[in-house]
């Protein structure tokens, strides 16, 4: 009988203090909604977390724009181009070749038109507003009425990258010549660095730019001569770490920083996951793919796509879980939430929303 008492107790402080129980609390991913574009229907919203159909602005149709707000579609011509805030309110229309811009509530009603030829760019809120120069060499900053906010206008040598902040707000923008901005959501500059000076500008190219969740820290890709770098800063703009990548991309990438500074590249030719300037694991895709590449981060995870897979990865790049994407659902994109945990896929007909449980 004392035996058995021993025994019992022994295992009950074995399994409750020693055992590793954050395998027992160990996250998952799950599809919460689905909406079918082509239909306009969807399923239950869920009881718990965000609420997509007012979370989420509306998207583009074959026909023109559907607004979740006003649950109706607005046709378009040939000539006129939707833009709008992923996960704010209204949109703008504009025209390739225009003058004019014109921006419409989620209802569909005109609030006002602006004699503006640049193209407009949101982000996942409605403000700051990029307008993009038709030279690329000036981003002019704009709110939702159309007026300039903040510094008004980021000037460069040839806009390469852009990016915008789903977190804290805002957006970085990377020109060419090194010329570097971080602004907040009042198009008020919190960083301005320039990476390069004249004497550097033929032999170094600035590429692309990507940002942590948090904002703490980002990440610069660039070339010097027939080299390619990728440089991870704080956000003071310090530069913490800088990785040679094994071969030239003349082109821009998709790449993540974590909240932890750590990095995923998703290349053509193969995933590589970085913390700080080690290289942990390296895939090979079977076969190249071409220049854009899907990927997101979040607090508590990464997502990529893989030929026809969604890999979820934690933020020690560990994979989470993996989801198959048939290639009829081709092109698709992944953006954030409002509420942390929350992020959703748009493939060709679908709207998926997932949540971190």
């Amino acid at each position: 009988m004392i035996q058995n008492i021993f025994y019992s107790l022994f295992f009950f402080v074995f399994f409750y203090f020693i055992w590793d129980i954050q395998i027992l609390n160990q996250k998952s991913v799950r599809e919460t909604w689905i909406w079918n574009k082509e239909g306009k229907f969807g399923t239950n919203i869920p009881k718990s977390g965000e609420n997509p159909q007012t979370s989420l602005n509306g998207y583009k149709t074959n026909l023109g724009y559907y607004s979740f707000s006003s649950r109706k579609e607005t046709p378009s011509s040939p000539n006129q181009f939707f833009e709008y805030a992923l996960l704010g309110k209204g949109y703008l229309e504009y025209e390739k070749i225009g003058d004019s811009v014109h921006f419409y509530s989620e209802k569909g009603e005109l609030f006002w038109t602006k004699p503006i030829n640049s193209y407009p760019r949101s982000g996942y809120f409605s403000a700051p507003v990029l307008y993009l120069s038709g030279d690329n060499n000036t981003v002019f900053l704009l709110d939702t009425s159309g007026n300039f906010v903040g510094k008004s206008e980021l000037n460069g040598r040839f806009l390469t990258d852009y990016v915008f902040l789903s977190k804290v707000g805002g957006a970085l923008v990377l020109f060419s010549g090194g010329e570097f901005y971080r602004v907040d959501e009042k198009g008020n500059t919190l960083l301005e660095l320039s990476f390069s000076n004249e004497r550097e500008y033929d032999r170094i190219f600035y590429k692309s730019v990507s940002v942590s969740p948090d904002g703490k820290y980002f990440a610069v890709h660039h070339s010097i001569e027939e080299k390619d770098y990728i440089r991870i800063y704080n956000e003071t703009g310090r530069e913490l770490e800088e990785i040679l990548l094994d071969k030239l991309y003349p082109h821009k990438i998709y790449f993540l920083v974590t909240n932890e500074g750590n990095l995923l590249l998703n290349l053509p030719e193969k995933i590589q996951y970085y913390k700080a300037d080690k290289l942990v694991w390296e895939k090979e895709k079977s076969k190249s793919s071409g220049i854009y590449q899907v990927l997101l981060a979040l607090d508590d995870y990464l997502v990529y796509l893989e030929e026809s897979n969604l890999i979820f990865l934690n933020t020690e790049g560990g994979v989470i879980r993996t989801k198959r994407i048939p290639q009829s659902e081709m092109p698709l994109r992944l953006f954030p939430g409002k509420e942390s945990g929350n992020f959703y896929l748009e493939t060709k007909f679908d709207i998926y929303q997932f949540r971190l449980l």
